[in-house]
C-alpha cells in the first residue's frame, strides 16, 4: 500500500528576524509546525517529521523567544535516524521509494538529501569513503546498501537532469540531450522513466561515488540570489537493486527502486 510521509525542516537564519514557527515532534511519526505572529485563521499544520534545524538562532532571532529553546536541534545524524531506517526497511521489501525534495533556491533541499555537494569543498558528500557528520539521506542510505550488499545483488544507476523541455542524460560522456517526450514511459511501479538514458551497474560504494563525480559534473549549472550551485533544473537520480528472491534463491527479482 502506498503511504506517503512529509518532512518540514527549519535551515538556520540568514537575517535577524523573529522566530515564524515552533515545531513539535509528538512520536516518532507524528509532527506538528506552530505558526507565529500570524494572521492565518489555521496555524497548526500536522507533518510526519517537523525538524528544527536553524544553528545559531540565538544571534539571530529577535527577542530570544522561548520557543526557539524548546525545540531539538536536528542535524543529519538526527534526521537519518527519524526515517532512515523506515526508507531502508521500505526497499529491501520490495517497494519503489520516491525522496522527494521541495522548496525555494538556497532552502535546503539538496543538503537534506545528499549533504554538501559543491566540489570545491572537502565536505562533499561524494569525497567521502566513510560515513560523515554532513551526509544527507542518500549516501548515509547507499552507504548502508553497499555494506549489506553480495556478489548475488545487483545495484545500477540512472541519473538525468530536465532542463525545462528537454532531458539531459547526466550519466553518458558525450552528455546526450533529448525533448522530454522522447522514450519517456511508465515503469511497473508506475514511476516515469526515460527509456533511452544511461543505466550503469554499480560494484561499490566507492563506485557510486566516482560515477557520481563524472556525471555531476555534466549538469546544467546556473546561480541564484540564494545558491551559486543551483540546478536549473530537475535532477533525477534511480537506484534500482536487484536481490534473490528471499523464497527461491535460484530466482532473481528486481525487488525494490529509489527514486530522488
Amino acid at each position: 500500500m502506498s503511504e506517503i510521509k512529509v518532512a518540514v525542516r527549519c535551515r538556520p537564519f540568514t537575517i535577524d528576524d523573529k522566530l515564524g514557527v515552533m515545531l513539535t515532534q509528538h512520536s516518532d511519526e507524528q509532527g506538528e509546525v506552530t505558526l507565529l505572529n500570524s494572521e492565518y485563521s489555521t496555524t497548526r499544520f500536522p507533518f510526519t517529521y517537523a525538524w528544527w534545524s536553524a544553528y545559531g538562532y540565538q544571534h539571530h532571532a529577535q527577542g530570544s523567544p522561548p520557543e526557539a529553546d524548546e525545540m531539538q536541534l536536528i542535524d543529519q545524524n538526527a534526521m537519518y535516524g527519524s526515517c532512515g531506517q523506515a526508507v531502508k526497511n521500505d526497499l529491501l521489501g520490495g517497494n519503489a521509494v520516491v525522496l522527494f525534495a521541495y522548496g525555494l533556491s538556497g532552502s535546503g533541499k539538496t543538503f537534506t538529501v545528499f549533504g554538501p555537494d559543491a566540489v570545491d569543498i572537502p565536505e562533499a558528500w561524494f569525497k567521502h569513503s566513510q560515513p560523515h557528520p554532513m551526509w544527507g539521506l542518500f549516501p548515509r542510505l547507499a552507504y548502508d546498501l553497499f555494506q549489506m550488499r553480495d556478489d548475488r545483488w545487483k545495484i545500477s544507476m540512472k541519473y538525468f537532469q530536465n532542463v525545462v523541455d528537454t532531458v539531459r542524460d547526466l550519466m553518458a560522456p558525450d552528455v546526450q540531450e533529448r525533448s522530454y517526450k522522447d522514450g519517456m514511459r511508465k515503469d511497473a511501479d508506475g514511476f516515469m522513466d526515460i527509456t533511452w538514458c544511461s543505466s550503469v551497474v554499480l560494484t561499490s560504494w566507492d563506485n557510486l561515488r566516482e560515477t557520481f563525480m563524472k556525471a555531476n559534473e555534466r549538469k546544467a549549472i546556473s546561480p541564484t540570489q540564494f545558491n551559486h550551485q543551483s540546478t536549473r533544473g530537475h535532477c533525477i537520480m534511480t537506484l534500482e537493486v536487484e536481490m534473490p528472491d528471499p523464497n527461491d534463491e535460484a530466482k532473481k527479482t528486481s525487488w525494490a527502486s529509489l527514486h530522488m
